[in-house]
This record gives structure tokens, C-alpha cells and sequence, in this order.
């Protein structure tokens, strides 16, 4: 059984270094910001391109390759410099846009059923407390969970290689050998 240990985490070992020696990455570069968002394969994209240029496409990417400056996907590819609108969703502030929704929406569907049932009169004050949660809900899911960057504009994409080989590189001797 040790045996067995030794081989699988030799074989454990060689997978991770191997894979330490490759990360590509595109790299959203937004104006007036110090930090880059930074995107390795396997994250998911929604953007624009020149070829659909009102069309939002969310898709995941498979691969990067840096030498062209390509995005692969799932049913294709695309190039950087095709892609002319980024866009980030805030999953906190999407979250809360719902709860509000759900608690507005709430609200003024049991004061409803309350004012039919006759056990309570539905006043502006009960319209109003519903009506400012679905507005807040709706202005939230609307404007505050999306962030759009315009590529040139306010933002630029690059695709960023950290690759490094882990086979050792012979060393060139400029001097023909002599010390």
C-alpha cells in the first residue's frame, strides 16, 4: 500500500508543478485604477463584439492564446481586439436588488389580501413602504449590479502569458567556450 501512496503522489506532484508552468490570463485594465481584474481560463465572460454589437454574449473561456491575442471558447474564438464593450456583475448588490424586490412585492400583496380580508386598511404609508422596496430593488438589479467598461474608453484588454518552462534551458556561450 505505501507503494501505491509513493506513485500517486509522485504523479500528484508532477501534475501540479506541470500546471504551475502555464498561466495565461486576460487582463482588464481600467482607467485610473491600479489593479488589473485579471481572467484565467475556465472564468466566464459577458462582453460585446464589432461582429454583434448588440448582442451581450456570456461565454466561459477554454483557452488563451497569447501570440494572437485570441480568446477560445466553447463554439469559437475571438480576438481582443473585437471585443469592444467588458461587462462585471456585483453579485452582492444583485442579491439585495432581489430582497428588496421580494420584500416590496411582499408587502403589498399581504396588505392587499389584508385590506380584502377586511382585518386591515391599506393607506398610502403601506403603498409607500412597498413601493420604495420594489423601486430600490429595481434600481439596484438595474444600475448598481452591472459595471459596463468601454474598451479604448475606459478600459483596454490584454492578454498577459506567465508561462516559464520547467525544462532547463542549455545556456548559450557567446564567447565559443573559452573562459
Amino acid at each position: 500500500m505505501t507503494e501505491y501512496r509513493f506513485i500517486l503522489w509522485f504523479v500528484w506532484l508532477n501534475v501540479f508543478f506541470h500546471s504551475l508552468g502555464a498561466q495565461k490570463l486576460l487582463q482588464l485594465e481600467i482607467l485610473r485604477e491600479v489593479e488589473a481584474i485579471k481572467f484565467g481560463e475556465g472564468s466566464t465572460i459577458t462582453f460585446k463584439t464589432k461582429e454583434y454589437p448588440k448582442e451581450w454574449q456570456t461565454k466561459k473561456i477554454e483557452t488563451i492564446i497569447p501570440v494572437e491575442d485570441i480568446l477560445v471558447f466553447d463554439d469559437g474564438m475571438v480576438s481582443i481586439k473585437d471585443i469592444t464593450q467588458l461587462r462585471l456583475s456585483n453579485g452582492t448588490a444583485k442579491a439585495f436588488g432581489q430582497l428588496f424586490s421580494g420584500f416590496g412585492a411582499g408587502w403589498l400583496l399581504f396588505g392587499g389580501v389584508a385590506q380584502i380580508a377586511g382585518d386591515y386598511e391599506f393607506t398610502w404609508g403601506t403603498f409607500a413602504i412597498g413601493a420604495v422596496a420594489v423601486g430600490l430593488g429595481w434600481i439596484l438589479n438595474k444600475f448598481v449590479s452591472k459595471k459596463t467598461y468601454k474598451m479604448g474608453k475606459n478600459a483596454n484588454l490584454r492578454i498577459i502569458d506567465i508561462s516559464f518552462s520547467l525544462t532547463p534551458v542549455p545556456t548559450v556561450q557567446t564567447n565559443g567556450g573559452y573562459p
